[in-house]
């Protein structure tokens, strides 16, 4: 004598889940397949206990459907589900092990492949943005420590020379260089310096307000800030 439904559920919850599916031969809702297993024999607690594990073990068996709230069996004649009985509602472990999986139709592979890409392109958006938040305390944690610096110093009444070689220390280990120095005079080079009003021709006497400054690292340059200048 065959198993009865709550002897296959006894041992594997799934499987009698699954068969009754199969012989269904129509959609039922979560309410239904609890309650036949229950006329099986299978105690309510346990059907609703064991539900939630049965609930997501379908939505990676290839040849169940969920279609809403329904549950519908369909077989590898059926050439697997068409664009309207794809379930999108699953995570992207799940559409990996069911692309694993044999007999999926095109339609519910194509349907997977795009919760993948979709889950692959969400983890390379937060680690972008990880990276680029972690770049932006980096910075703050070196003008922090600069200010810091500055302040110290300016309140112990160093001389000016010295906490303009500290300064220059500090932001050189950030791997900044300076362009130029402040009351430098120099010749106007529009590719590095900036007026503090008006325009200059290339070429004429200039006097540095505020020094720029250049970024390296890798084996690149990049012009971080020009050189503020004067006639």
């Amino acid at each position: 004598m065959s198993p009865t439904l709550a002897d296959v559920f006894a041992a594997d919850p799934r499987a009698a889940v699954l068969r009754l599916l199969e012989s269904a031969g129509t959609p039922l809702a979560a309410s239904e397949i609890k309650q036949a297993l229950v006329s099986s024999g299978v105690a309510r607690a346990d059907a609703d206990r064991r539900w939630s594990a049965i609930q997501r073990s379908l939505r990676s068996e290839p040849q169940v459907v969920v279609e809403g709230h329904l549950y519908r069996w369909v077989t590898e004649s059926d050439g697997g589900a068409d664009p309207g009985d794809v379930d999108i509602d699953v995570d992207a472990f799940a559409a990996l092990d069911l692309l694993l999986k044999s007999g999926l139709g095109r339609a519910k592979t194509a349907a997977l492949v795009e919760i993948v890409r979709a889950a692959l392109k969400a983890g390379d958006d937060r680690e972008s943005a990880a990276r680029l938040r972690q770049a932006e305390i980096d910075g703050l944690h070196a003008l922090t420590e600069l200010a810091g610096e500055v302040e110290e110093l300016v309140a112990n009444e160093v001389d000016p020379a010295i906490l303009v070689r500290r300064v220059r220390a500090r932001v050189k280990r950030s791997g900044l260089e300076p362009i130029d120095r402040a009351g430098d005079h120099t010749r106007f080079d529009r590719r590095v310096h900036r007026p503090i009003t008006g325009t200059i021709r290339d070429g004429a006497p200039v006097t540095v307000v505020r020094p720029g400054y250049v970024w390296t690292a890798d084996g690149t340059s990049l012009l971080i800030g020009k050189a503020v200048v004067e006639e």
